[in-house]
């Protein structure tokens, strides 16, 4: 299979998703553990290691040209685009930017910038495919 891309953009995009995870962090901290002290669900730490094997495997495939990898990560990248373009339609992303507090918008802001750059891959890559 011929490289889809170059290894130094898939890196950005790389980067690009894992920051949007880490970001869960301090949004998870703030929102829930500092104000009530519970711990995170069972649940929502599968959802969420769920999705970043799904791009993981997706990302590691397409670099390493297993046949299912751009699959899974042309997949992974259209519901995080979809996700986040939902978002802004519905008007989410405007009230989440009256937040008051610093780090609340700044984990929304790569959130959308991690949802832009999905989006934008994902029409880089099915470009250098077809």
């Amino acid at each position: 299979m011929k490289q889809l891309l170059s290894l130094s953009s898939l890196r950005f995009l790389f980067w690009i998703t894992i920051a949007n995870y880490i970001a869960q962090i301090p949004y998870y901290l703030y929102n829930y553990y500092f104000p009530y002290h519970t711990l995170p669900t069972v649940s929502s730490i599968v959802l969420l290691g769920a999705t970043l094997v799904w791009f993981l495997t997706g990302y590691f495939g397409t670099v390493s040209g297993w046949k299912y990898g751009y699959a899974l990560l042309i997949s992974f990248l259209s519901i995080e685009a979809l996700f986040y373009l939902h978002s802004l339609v519905f008007g989410a992303f405007f009230f989440q930017m009256q937040n008051p507090h610093p780090i609340i918008k700044i984990v929304f802001v790569i959130g959308y910038i991690s949802g832009a750059v999905a989006g934008y891959y994902v029409y880089r890559l099915a470009r250098s495919r077809g």
